[in-house]
């Protein structure tokens, strides 16, 4: 799920929406997902928000639907300083968000697997706050594959 090694660190970005435009843009360019997967990105979480507020931290898991897939990816997102998503569970709650999992998953099943292995990571203080910091790809690998959460 990260063999593509979609990952950005500590970022300076104005919004939300430039988040994920950076962030969607990677996907893109491995050539993972079709040219729109953004528009689907940015839809989805119009209606379906994914802002969750951690113990020390806020984290989103912005994720669209499968037509947007070509294959099965996952990419990470520290921000240099938090920005505002929507809380999952209420779209007209603000969650400070400071780190960013985007999923790219070509089945229904495959979100259903996924969603309750990052809740598992997410519950991982330790794990996220070390996360947060990261500054390489093989610093966050490492962290990710001793969670033994995530392949």
């Amino acid at each position: 799920m990260f063999d593509k090694k979609i990952a950005l660190f500590n970022r300076k970005v104005e919004n939300r929406d430039e988040a994920l435009a950076l962030l969607a843009e990677e996907f893109v360019k491995a050539e993972v997902v079709e040219e729109n997967f953004l528009t689907g990105i940015m839809d989805r979480e119009a209606v379906f928000p994914t802002g969750l507020p951690l113990n020390k931290m806020g984290v989103a898991i912005p994720h669209t639907d499968t037509e947007y897939v070509k294959e099965n990816q996952i990419g990470f997102m520290t921000l240099e300083k938090p920005v505002v998503f929507q809380f999952m569970g209420d779209i007209n709650q603000a969650i400070e968000v400071s780190v960013i999992f985007m999923l790219a998953l070509k089945e229904g099943k495959s979100q259903m697997e996924m969603l309750p292995k990052l809740m598992d990571l997410f519950a991982m203080d330790e794990v996220m706050d070390a996360l947060k910091e990261v500054e390489t790809y093989d610093e966050f690998f490492k962290i990710i594959s001793e969670s033994e959460l995530l392949d």
